[in-house]
Order: structure tokens, then sequence, then C-alpha cells
């Protein structure tokens, strides 16, 4: 067992303590609007009043750094200091202009300058409404120091002015308004420090808040916190320190809990700002206490990642107590705004958040710049309920402890939970060595290496048995031939894999050529014993990317039997079968299957039907599948198809079958003698029924045959020895 990841890793590990600080950091900021009351005659006006119409624009992101300590017991590590400040702006460059292809906004006018906040420079105002200067400043707090934004010292220049007032007659200006930042719709404040905070969640990346706000609720003005000590760690690689930036960007520009009420609807889009309206609802809590953010683009964008018609009852949001600023683990896992962050690699700038972008009513969304979200594609509303992710239902959770492969496939894991998941299971990387795509994983030269795994940038996760060991001689368990392979527990192994074009692939062992890798399938590799699974729907996604890596795991339980159903089919004489007819033939076999069997489609997996007309399908029991075992569901099938055939019917055609294969497992051998009388047996059928073929089509709709030599050779038809010889294979008694 791996040793325990230390404190760094645990951010990128996804666990409880790499949870992100915003909402309690943001209740601690003091926010500030333009000031409503009215600017005396020699202060300029404000560059944030309401322009009327004004046509968006990329939004404009100002970056000024700020490194001094603050009262908060904030440094700047001499030796390292411009190392980390180097780093933190090359991240910060790199997500705002990023974020400028993402969001755009109507433009501030002129020079943006922010408010001074009126309980720190004044002590006491005017209160007698008679008087033309009621309510405004009548006493200065003399200990007044500036305006602080997240511990950050805000220039003068960049602010409002202040004045004294008389009882009558104008003002004494003590700080004339401030030149402003000319071509600037966000000012981004950035320190590199080590806070209490940093101190406190060691695994912290970064922390930001924003700390102004526009006439429309928009934010203008944040600060992000860069923990020093992360800034200098190797662990951390360019693109983490930038994702991670982008996340706490995201939450500054108005992705926050505290925001969400003041999201505005602009039917007539943004340069209409007066046609906006405050939203009537944005959170509600659904029947089980769930809160979900419920405006209109994200409950369509939702619906239309889980694959369900018109438009789901929200989005959940993660319980983090008063307020909730990042979306539910267990339904976004590896979005931009969920509240643990796995690395760069990991994690994607998903539709949905872009989708409450445009809901928040400041900015024009450029969707297209939206990456896909694997987690949860197409699996319908029920998936990541509490209720259910335990049951089987669903291939992206896992139970028990096993080890297989990370949902994305760049990555072997274990199958495991988090607070944040709240009892639900999922493959998460292991702490040391997990990543397949890092080289130096890799097994140095003249270490054994049984498995054949290699690791390389166009390395992936498979779920694999293979194994090139062989058990000594005493310790097979019955007399063969046949070399018999070692036992080997299913597990994630890392293996090369070649994009040939959109979803189809070739994957490579260690010393093997490079063998057809067919999505859904399991095959086997020369020169090793045992299997390995291809994904289907996950590798090879775009046209010539071998970068794409997507969607979800074949997930086996690592200590069931694997077993495979095959026979033929036969129709009317010279009846041929498209790709998609087959398919869906194989989906009516597989439904008269599961109907003959009397149990859950839950056993049966990957169904296909050759060009010749040969059914096939792999049975296994995951976990949570209700039913007999794999093994005792296989023989009662097989005796029940020997005895009975089954006959379906699809596009006007019947189709029987006859003549079952025995059970085939990458654990157990029978002997040459029952395979030769098996097949006699079927082959004596077959002559039987091409001599009466005629005669019986007349009579019926279909003929019987028996099953077809594989024209697939590298689909698993059965287990062969080193000499190539298929051997049918039966569990033992």
């Amino acid at each position: 067992m791996p040793p325990p990841p230390p404190p760094l890793l645990l951010l990128l590990l996804g666990t409880a303590t790499s949870r992100c600080l915003h909402d309690e950091t943001q209740t601690s900021v003091s926010l500030l609007r333009p000031p409503s009351s009215q600017p005396p005659p020699d202060f300029r006006p404000s560059s944030l009043s309401p322009p009327g119409s004004r046509d968006p624009q990329p939004l404009r992101i100002q970056t000024y750094y700020l490194g001094a300590p603050t009262s908060d017991g904030a440094w700047d590590p001499e030796g390292d200091g411009a190392r980390q400040r180097l780093r933190a702006l090359d991240a910060v460059q790199e997500a705002s202009q990023r974020i400028q292809g993402v969001l755009a906004v109507a433009p501030v006018q002129g020079p943006l300058l922010l408010s001074r906040n009126p309980e720190q420079y004044c002590l006491a105002v005017w209160g007698d409404p008679g008087t033309p200067n009621y309510h405004r400043c009548s006493l200065l707090n003399p200990g007044y120091k500036g305006e602080t934004c997240l511990g950050a010292k805000i220039p003068d220049a960049h602010l409002h002015g202040y004045a004294l007032w008389p009882e009558q007659g104008p003002p004494h200006v003590v700080q004339p308004d401030g030149p402003g930042v000319q071509n600037t719709d966000f000012l981004l404040y950035v320190r590199v420090a080590h806070t209490s905070k940093c101190h406190q969640e060691p695994s912290i990346i970064a922390y930001a808040a924003y700390c102004q706000l526009d006439p429309e609720d928009r934010p203008v003005a944040g600060t992000i916190v860069y923990c020093a000590h992360h800034l200098t760690s190797p662990s951390l690689s360019h693109s983490d320190i930038v994702t991670a930036t982008l996340h706490e960007l995201l939450h500054a520009l108005g992705f926050s809990g505290k925001l969400f009420k003041k999201w505005r609807d602009c039917p007539l889009g943004l340069n209409v700002t007066e046609n906006c309206s405050t939203r009537q609802q944005v959170t509600r809590r659904d029947e089980w206490g769930q809160l979900l953010l419920t405006t209109p683009a994200v409950s369509h964008s939702l619906a239309k990642h889980l694959g369900v018609p018109g438009i789901s009852p929200g989005v959940p949001l993660e319980e983090e107590g008063p307020l909730s600023s990042h979306w539910e683990a267990r339904l976004l896992q590896g979005s931009i705004m969920a509240a643990t962050f796995d690395g760069a690699q990991r994690t994607r700038l998903d539709p949905i958040t872009l989708a409450a972008f445009k809901d928040s009513g400041w900015y024009q969304v450029n969707h297209s710049a939206a990456e896909e979200l694997l987690w949860g594609r197409g699996a319908g509303l029920e998936f990541g309920l509490v209720t259910t992710c335990g049951t089987g239902s669903s291939d992206f959770f896992c139970t028990g402890s096993g080890l297989g492969c990370h949902y994305l496939h760049l990555d072997k894991g274990r199958c495991s939970s988090d607070p944040m998941l709240e009892g639900c299971q999922m493959y998460k990387p292991l702490a040391n060595g997990s990543e397949c795509w890092k080289e130096e994983n890799g097994f140095p030269t003249g270490v054994e290496n049984p498995h054949g795994e290699i690791y390389h940038s166009e390395s992936r996760c498979f779920l694999a048995n293979l194994t090139s060991q062989l058990l000594p001689e005493g310790k097979r368990r019955q007399p063969s031939q046949i070399p018999y392979p070692r036992e080997v527990a299913l597990a994630g192994r890392c293996y090369l894999h070649q994009c040939k074009e959109r979803g189809a692939y070739n994957v490579q062992v260690q010393g093997s050529p490079w063998v057809p890798c067919l999505p859904g399938k399991s095959i086997q590799i020369p020169g090793y014993h045992g299997l390995l699974f291809c994904p289907r729907g996950r590798l090879c996604r775009t046209n010539g990317s071998t970068n794409a890596v997507t969607s979800p795991p074949v997930r086996l339980s690592t200590q069931d039997l694997l077993f495979q159903l095959s026979f033929g089919l036969a129709g009317p004489p010279g009846h041929s079968l498209g790709k998609e007819e087959r398919e869906q033939l194989a989906e009516t076999v597989l439904q008269a299957l599961v109907s003959r069997g009397g149990t859950g489609r839950c056993h049966f997996h990957s169904p296909s039907i050759t060009t010749s007309l040969v059914f096939t399908v792999h049975m296994w029991k995951p976990p949570g599948c209700q039913g007999p075992s794999a093994d005792v569901l296989h023989r009662d099938l097989t005796l029940s198809l020997q005895k009975k055939p089954l006959e379906v019917y699809h596009g006007g055609t019947s189709f029987t079958t006859q003549c079952s294969k025995l059970p085939v497992t990458s654990d157990h051998y029978f002997s040459m003698t029952h395979l030769y009388l098996f097949t006699g047996l079927c082959s004596t059928l077959l002559i039987l029924g091409g001599v009466l073929g005629t005669m019986a089509w007349q009579k019926r709709a279909s003929l019987q045959v028996g099953p077809s030599s594989p024209s697939h050779p590298q689909e698993l038809h059965g287990t062969r020895s080193p000499a190539e010889e298929i051997r049918e294979v039966v569990p033992e008694a």
C-alpha cells in the first residue's frame, strides 16, 4: 500500500483539506458600492454611472502586485520573493487572458475609480435633517490610513477622494480624486504572503474576494492572495497555479454565494442595461433539502449534460454553511468551480459554469470556449444522489476499496470517498506514481515488469489483469498441457494508446505490437495472459487528438469472474444487416436474454453482432447488481438456450438462436474432450440445418444454426494458448 500523501499533495488529491476558502474569506470583506450621495462640485463624476447603451467587449482586467506585509502578519520571504512574484504574476496574466476570451462586459467609460468607506475615514456626520449638509462627514477619523481589499492597500490613485463638510457651505477637500485606471473593467490586486489562513490551511494555494461593486452590482475590484510556500514548491506545475488562479478569479468576478441574489435578468442583452431587473429567484431548496441554483441557462446546461430533455430543476450547490459558492462535487466532479482542486490535468472550464456567468446578467459569454465535462455526462437526472451512488446504477461511482482507473483515465485510482462526496465513492488518483502520462513513474531498467506497463505522455489507465508470469508446475490446479497463468486481479494499469479516428484507438503493452482496442470490448495481448478492457467513449473523442480523455470508466469488480456468452443467429436466406441494424438487433437479442434469465440488465455488458451474425455479450456482476452470480446465470442461460432456442423479431424479420457456447473466463480451463464433443454436436446440427434449410424456411420464418467462427480475432471469443488453439473454459466444480 502506498504511503500517505504529504500535506501539499492533499490539494491535488481532492481531499477535504483542499477546500476553497472563498465563502469565509468573502464574509470578512467590507463590500463597497459607489456613493449614492451627491459629490462636491470639484469632485470628478464616477466612471461607474450607468451610461445607458454600451456594446459588450472582452473583459479588461488590470493587475497590481502588492507585496508589502499587512496587519494580519503577512510576510514576503526575502530569498524567494522575486521568484514567487514572477510565478504569481505569470499565472494571473495567463488566467486573465483566458477569461478575456470567455467573458465580455459592458465596458467602464473613462477611468475606473473605486469608492472609499465613510465608516473608515469619518467619525461623525451632521445629524440635523434641516441643515444643507445633512448626513455628510462632520468629523474625520484621525487614525484613517486608507482603504484595503483583503489585506491589500489600495493606492490613493485608484480611489475617489474625501472631504470634511461644515454645517453649511462647501466642503474642505482632504484628499482629491485619484486619476483612476484607464481601459479597465476589473482591478485585481495580487499579494504573495504567508497569512494566518495559509498557516491554518497548509494545502491552500490561493484565496480571493471581491471588494467593490458597480451600480449594477457587478464586481469591479478584488484581491487574490497566494500562499507563499506553494509558489516555490516543485510539486505544483505552472498549469496547476494557473488553474487555481482561474478558479479564484471566477469567484471574484461573480460566482459567489453572496452575489447570487444580485444576479440580473437582462432579456435584451448587456447593451440595454435599463431593461435589466434583479432575478426573483436564483436559489431554492428541493424536497430533500439540497440547495439548487435554479436560473435558466444553468438548468438547461445541466439537463443537456445529463442527457435529459428540457431543463433540470436546478444545479446542486455544495453544502458549506449559510452560503455556497461551489458546485456539488458528487454531480460536477472536475468542474473549475468544484470546491476541491485535483490539478490542472483533471479540471475543466465547463459549460455549466459558463452558463452561470450568462445568468448573472453582467456578462456576455463565449460558450465555444467551454471544455467538455466528463463526469456524469449522459447519466440522467438521478445521477449524483447519495441514495443512488452506491447502487451500481452509474459507472462513474465505485464500491469497495479496489484499484481501478480515475474516470479520465490519466491516473490509476483507488475506490474511496471524502467529505465532499458524502459517502459516495469514486476512483481517486493514488498518492504516489498514479499518473500514467508521466514517464518518470515508469520502471527502472532491469526491474521486473510482469504486467507490461508503459508510462508515457500517451499512456492511459486501462482495467486489466495482464501478466507474463506462469504458476509453477506444482501449483496448477488440474492436469493440463496449457500453461496456467498466475492469478492476477483486475486493476488499473498504464499502457500506451494511439488514436486512429474518433472513438477508435490501438493499445500497446511492453514488448507487444499495437493491438486494436475496440471500445467496450475485452482483448488479449500477444505474449500475455489475461484481459485488457477497452473503455467506451473515453479516449480519442476528437479526430487526431491523443489528449482527449473522456467519459465513464468500464467498472468491473476485481473479485468477480468474467464470462462470455456467444451464439449464432439465423434469418432469411441471403439476409444481410448494416452496422446500425446489427447494433439494434444486438440490443433486441440482449433484451430477450434478460427476460429469459429473469434478472437485471446489469449482468450483461458490451453486446455485439458480427457481420456473420454471431452474437456475443460479456457477463459479470458489478457491485450493487442484484440477482445470481455471473457463473450461475451463465450456466442457467446456456442450458436454457440448448433446450429451447431464443426467437426474436427485428425489422419485420425473425431470428433464431441455438448451440450456445460454454462459459468463458480468464481463470478456468476445461478438457479438450468436452470441447470436441460440444463442437461435434454443434457441427452436426449445422450440417443438418444446411441440408434442410430451404424446406425449413418455407415452414418457419427462420433457420436455427450454431455458432460461427469469430470474425474479429482481437475480440475475446475464447482464451488462446501460445499455440493459438482456441480453448473454451468453464469454472471448476
